[in-house]
């Protein structure tokens, strides 16, 4: 059960509380603020998600050329090779990308060690 409790809510039952005098138009009147509050919330949630849209739409080529510049030198070679066995064994950690792919697992694999 949650024992948390909406400030707003609990204002309108302290200022009818205040009132000695409880009027039937009571739960009409916080109904109406109830109501009015979800279609702030809404509409703001809408206008969050439209922003988010109209960005997404002007900023979609920069952070395409952006993301593919960022993936093309994760794939750089760290050493070059000729076609060989060796070269067929290294290839997956034989790139940026390889080297920081390994590094987070051994910093996961130290930090299960640490707090385990």
């Amino acid at each position: 059960m949650n024992t948390d409790h909406d400030p707003q809510l609990e204002s309108l039952f302290a200022e009818a509380s205040a009132n000695d005098t409880v009027d039937d138009d009571f739960t009409d009147r916080v109904m109406q603020r109830v109501n009015r509050r979800r279609q702030n919330v809404w509409t703001i949630r809408i206008a969050i998600v439209a922003a988010i849209v109209a960005l997404e739409m002007l900023l979609a080529a920069p952070l395409q050329t952006t993301v593919g510049t960022f993936m093309h030198w994760l794939s750089t070679p760290l050493v070059s090779m000729e076609e060989s066995w060796a070269a067929t064994l290294l290839e997956p950690v034989n790139s940026i990308a390889g080297v920081v792919g390994v590094l987070l697992l051994l910093g996961h694999v130290l930090y299960r060690k640490i707090l385990h």
